[in-house]
């Protein structure tokens, strides 16, 4: 596994200045860092997220650098509206950091009353295996595939918009705010860890399309651990002086790292603390090994 350094901030400035860059999710935490961190480096940002009030404060603190654009990612026709107005308004986009994503499991490790505890355990929306009953009574219920809905299509649906618009103007490059957990389990958030395997997954697979890789297009992805954001508050973990946590601010220069890489495409770089690890080039080795030669396809 691969030490990754900081980029220098010059090289950074020379790759991105004047260039669009789109961040969904950046409002707040680790869309925000990242949206801010790109604007300070010559960056021309576009901020998206479902909160206006909060989207306007976030260009107000970045400055003249950046706009705004309110969308749900989990609605294909608002993205798909969205990308036509930043290239109508605001210019071609070189480049995309897929960041939006819920968690509703974790409100069970927030909440320290007992009773309350309890009662979100007997929920669907916090536990799916909760032995949860219709309001008749007499059937199990469903467990709420929302979490999956946000967290996944949203992905599917940047990636599709983000190749289909970048291979017009000669390439760019996307990069997808996954999780530690998109390569541990986390027994606490079981659907929330399943969302970020399949981000992880689809994420390796399209990097390696042809019709990407010969338009221009690198895809990328983090991996970050206990990042200290509006999702984590109340976690015990995330007070606790023995847990190695990060920023928000490390998580971009993570994004800053994928973003102006040599070589980038199919790379996903861990982040713990301010340390930045590339992760794939061990696992690829490790695949390559379990895979026979005849078994290709």
């Amino acid at each position: 596994m691969a030490s990754t350094p900081r980029p220098n901030p010059d090289i950074v400035h020379s790759l991105i200045q004047d260039r669009v860059a789109l961040v969904t999710g950046a409002a707040r935490g680790i869309g925000f860092a990242t949206a801010a961190l790109l604007a300070q480096h010559g960056a021309r940002v576009v901020l998206v997220d479902l909160r206006e009030e909060d989207l306007k404060k976030a260009c107000a603190t970045i400055g003249k650098q950046a706009t705004w654009q309110v969308c749900d990612v989990n609605n294909w026709d608002q993205q798909l509206a969205l990308f036509d107005h930043v290239k109508k308004t605001v210019g071609s986009i070189s480049l995309m950091v897929c960041n939006a994503a819920v968690n509703p499991e974790v409100a069970l490790l927030q909440t320290h009353d007992v009773e309350k505890h309890a009662r979100m355990n007997s929920q669907v929306r916090h536990n799916y295996l909760a032995d949860e009953r219709s309001i008749q009574g007499d059937t199990l219920e469903k467990p709420s595939t929302q979490l999956i809905d946000i967290n996944v299509n949203s992905v599917i649906f940047g990636l599709k918009l983000g190749i289909h618009h970048m291979k017009q103007h000669g390439g760019g490059r996307i990069v997808v705010i996954g999780s530690a957990a998109s390569y541990v389990p986390v027994s606490s958030q079981p659907l929330y860890t399943a969302s970020k395997h399949a981000v992880l997954g689809l994420c390796r697979a399209t990097s390696q399309i042809s019709e990407v890789v010969d338009s221009g297009i690198s895809i990328s992805w983090i991996a970050p651990w206990l990042t200290l954001t509006p999702m984590v508050e109340g976690l015990q973990a995330a007070t606790s002086p023995d847990t190695l946590k990060s920023s928000p601010e490390d998580v971009a220069w993570g994004v800053i790292a994928a973003a102006a890489a040599e070589n980038p495409t199919g790379k996903g770089y861990w982040v713990q603390g301010q340390a930045i690890s590339e992760v794939e080039g061990a696992y690829g080795e490790l695949a390559g090994k379990l895979i026979l030669p005849e078994n290709r396809f």
